[in-house]
Formats: C-alpha cells, structure tokens, sequence
C-alpha cells in the first residue's frame, strides 16, 4: 500500500523585498511590522518595559508639535505647546480625570527616562537650541545630577548659563553658536571643554572655565583674531594643559 506525499504549504512572511541596481541586498517593508505602528511614540512613553535612560546611547528629547499639522502652522512658535483639546472639559469630572492621567504619564515618564542616574548623556543633533524645544531641554538638563559627561553637539544653542551641573567632566559644545564663556553652564569638575565651531571672538569671563585641562576652540573667530591665543589663555589658566591640541610645553619650546 502507498501512501500519497504529503504536500507542505510554508507561511511566507509578510515582508516586501526590493532590489537595488547597484547590490543584491534586499531591504523590509517596515509598514508590514508589527512596530511600524509605535513609529511616532517617544521611547519614554511606551509603558510596562525595562529600557531606561542610562541603557541609551543617543537618547531623542526633541519635542514634537501637539496639534494637528494643519493647525500647528497657524501658531506661534512660543505658544507650540498649547494644546486645547486638554482645557475644552464638559464637565469637572472629566476635567479632573484628565489632570489625573496626565500626571500619572509624567510619573511613569520620569521613571523610565531616569535622568538623576545617568553618567554619561548623549543629546546631539536634535536642534534643542529652538524656542519650541526649550521646555523639554530645560527640564531634562536640571535632572543631570549625576551625569559626568554630557555631549550636546549640532543643536544651535547659544545660552546655557542658568544651569549647574556639579559632576561633569567632559562637555561637548561643537557646532553649537556660543559667543562668549559667560554664557557656558556652571561646571565645577569641568576637565575636558569642546567648543569647536562656535561664534566665540573674545576671551571673557573665563572663570567658568577655570579648572578646564583640555580646551577645544578651532573653527572659532578667536583663533584667528586674537594674536597668540593660546599663550593668553595659558596664562589666564593655569590648569591648562593642553589647547587644540598643543601642550603647554610644546609652545614654550616653540617660543
């Protein structure tokens, strides 16, 4: 007696490949995943899961608009964060049941992200320096009590002179539009300063960069203005050791 061949149907999964011209790799219809529909949720607002700030390398704080598309552009951009459908209640009790969630969201919020705990915060390329972004940034920065080194490349900021941050040692500033010292944060510890590719032209205001050991200042107007910078700022502080990448002794055996 035979029996007939049993005939297998395999599952394919839903994924569309495509090809390119130029390789054989194939790339994922990402629409087709089962994540595709968390594509605009912050990562600090997915509940019930174990990844917290300090687990992030580049962690993304940039606040995105709260109105519709269309209504958004009608705005100010200091009023952005208005958001209307919050405060138009029929009643007291929905409107205190909202005040609840909302408050119970931020609790959930600022345990995830764990700002207070993290040594090292990584903040670049999200244009943090905009009017619209300042609440957000403003908030996360006055957390970093901890944090040792903090690194805020490319993110058009100009003023960060109202914040103390009393454990960091490297400070990343590049591609950022500062003018002056005077308007860096109040960094006690401060080892290693990295301010390439600012607008800084004059050397004022140094004490906030009084305990610094490695300044970084090339694509600044100063180094091109200011005749033998780096001996001025040799002199003015003597915890310098190093200033784009010459030493201390390195001049004095130029000189």
């Amino acid at each position: 007696m035979f029996l007939a061949p049993i005939r297998m149907s395999v599952v394919k999964p839903n994924i569309k490949i495509t090809k390119n011209s130029s390789t054989k790799a194939s790339s994922v219809d990402f629409q087709q995943l089962p994540a595709y529909q968390f594509r605009h949720v912050n990562w600090s607002d997915l509940k019930n899961m174990d990844i917290t700030g300090p687990h992030l390398k580049g962690p993304r704080i940039r606040a995105t608009p709260s109105l519709k598309d269309n209504e958004f552009d009608s705005i100010p951009e200091g009023s952005a964060n208005y958001q209307p459908h919050i405060y138009n209640f029929s009643s007291q009790q929905e409107k205190r049941a909202a005040q609840r969630e909302v408050k119970d969201v931020q609790n959930i919020k600022s345990k995830i992200e764990d700002w207070e705990n993290v040594s090292k915060v990584n903040l670049s390329y999200q244009e943090l320096g905009g009017q619209f972004q300042s609440r957000m940034l403003n908030s996360t920065l006055k957390k970093l009590i901890r944090c040792e080194t903090l690194i805020l490349v490319d993110n058009r900021l100009r003023n960060l002179r109202e914040f103390t941050f009393p454990c960091v040692k490297e400070l990343n500033l590049a591609l950022n539009i500062f003018v002056n010292c005077s308007d860096l944060p109040i960094c006690p510890q401060l080892k290693v300063l990295n301010l390439t590719g600012n607008k800084i032209s004059t050397i004022t205001d140094i004490s906030r960069i009084s305990s610094v050991e490695v300044l970084k200042l090339r694509n600044n107007p100063l180094v091109w203005t200011v005749p033998e910078y780096r001996k001025l700022l040799f002199d003015m502080i003597p915890s310098l050791h190093c200033i784009d990448g010459m030493t201390r002794d390195d001049l004095i055996q130029r000189s």
